[in-house]
């Protein structure tokens, strides 16, 4: 669901920003991805599973690739070639985020993870990516 289509209960006015955005230039194609959490829908899930949190915003950040491939035709975004930068709110459970994220990402991904605030209290994790195709 379009954050510009959230209910009001998330406030008086809609959420304005977009999950992903595509930038075609000379070089290629850039894919930035914006953060998704383990929201479907407009509705959190997983509420106090930091794993499954994880899992949940790994399986968004997906289909965000999916729908970035069928946009721009010919590019082959993969989740193993993207850098991420891993927002945690709570620092014990980062061996549990980077446990998650190893399982399906692999050793050579660059990840950076920070302790910060995320976007709505039940939440635990948020999960940017960005990604080049020639």
């Amino acid at each position: 669901m379009s954050a510009y289509h959230y209910p009001q209960q998330y406030g008086r006015h809609s959420p304005v920003f977009s999950r992903a955005t595509l930038l075609r230039h000379s070089g290629g194609v850039a894919l930035l991805i914006s953060a998704p959490a383990s929201i479907v829908g407009h509705r959190s899930l997983h509420i106090g599973d930091t794993a499954a949190q994880t899992r949940e915003t790994l399986a968004n950040i997906e289909a965000l690739l999916a729908e970035a491939n069928r946009v721009a035709r010919g590019a082959r975004f993969e989740l193993g070639t993207l850098a991420f930068k891993v927002y945690v709110r709570r620092p014990a459970d980062l061996p549990v985020i980077k446990a998650e994220l190893a399982a399906v990402l692999g050793a050579g991904t660059k990840v950076i993870y920070l302790q910060a605030d995320i976007c709505r209290q039940d939440l635990l994790v948020e999960i940017e990516a960005a990604g080049m195709c020639p």
